[in-house]
């Protein structure tokens, strides 16, 4: 069984790794530069040892990190917990999510009020992140980051992907009419790729075990599972073994109460037809 590591360690050392390459540094270059064994600067990229707030500053310093992505990190430094973010405050961690997104073999998606962010259009992440109080002039950089994201479930050997869908979800037209028949065929579309699957859970099925929020259940090859839970207020990840066991059994039930995949599809096309004559 592969070792647990807190969720915020491995984020941290992900951010770590992308800076050096993007500085275009070896592991040896940089531990050079700082005076650190490869050994020592390894085991901060691989979450196996708690990076100091004086380690990252003088790796940022040498991969010439400054202003607002320098301060973004070192707060990451800050929050870094070796026994996990179980019952602590959560923090919103876009960058960290897209990074755990990349290297998952598999990801669960439940959202019982917005399409995932993963199967956004662009007019209805537009539409979203605008409700967010986003800067307009800053929304094209949100919405491209976003769609960036969608890159991981078309590369050659993607995840298996997972979207357990509320009817509300669906209802909701986010940029208005056009952008939601927009948006369910996309969705119908992504639908037929081989390793997506996306459920709907219809009104007419009733209530079911609702864990309070959106949430994506992510799996990795050599690492433990984690739960990226959002919540207006706070969002963040979960990584203690009964957290998962417990988003895995609400995703189980979930896809139980849903359509089938077929009839899912079927569901959507109806609901596209029907904002079409809207």
């Amino acid at each position: 069984m592969s070792e647990r590591l807190p969720a915020r360690l491995r984020a941290l050392a992900t951010e770590l790794t992308k800076l050096r390459e993007a500085a275009g540094l070896t592991t040896r270059q940089a531990a050079a530069k700082l005076g650190m064994s490869i050994a020592t600067l390894n085991r901060l990229e691989n979450a196996k040892r708690t990076a100091t707030v004086a380690d990252v500053s003088a790796l940022l310093a040498i991969y010439g990190v400054i202003g607002a992505e320098r301060k973004r990190i070192m707060a990451m430094v800050e929050e870094v917990n070796p026994i996990g973010w179980h019952g602590v405050q959560l923090t919103r961690g876009w960058p960290a999510l897209a990074n755990f997104e990349a290297e998952a073999t598999g990801i669960v998606n439940f959202a019982p009020s917005i399409i995932p962010g993963l199967l956004q259009t662009p007019d209805y992440a537009r539409a979203v992140i605008g409700l967010g109080g986003i800067a307009e002039a800053d929304l094209p950089g949100r919405v491209a980051e976003r769609m960036n994201r969608q890159q991981v479930l078309t590369k050659l050997v993607g995840p298996t992907y997972l979207a357990v869908l509320d009817e509300a979800a669906l209802r909701r037209a986010y940029g208005g009419s056009a952008a939601m028949v927009e948006q369910i065929h996309w969705l119908i579309d992504m639908a037929k790729q081989p390793n997506l699957t996306i459920q709907v859970i219809p009104f007419r099925h009733g209530g079911y075990r609702n864990p309070g929020g959106h949430f994506s259940l992510l799996d990795f090859a050599k690492a433990p599972s984690i739960v990226y839970v959002e919540h207006e207020a706070a969002s963040g990840f979960l990584d203690h073994p009964e957290d998962t066991s417990l988003f895995r059994q609400v995703a189980t039930t979930l896809t139980r109460v849903a359509l089938g995949s077929a009839d899912s599809v079927n569901f959507m096309a109806r609901m596209a037809a029907d904002f079409e004559r809207s």
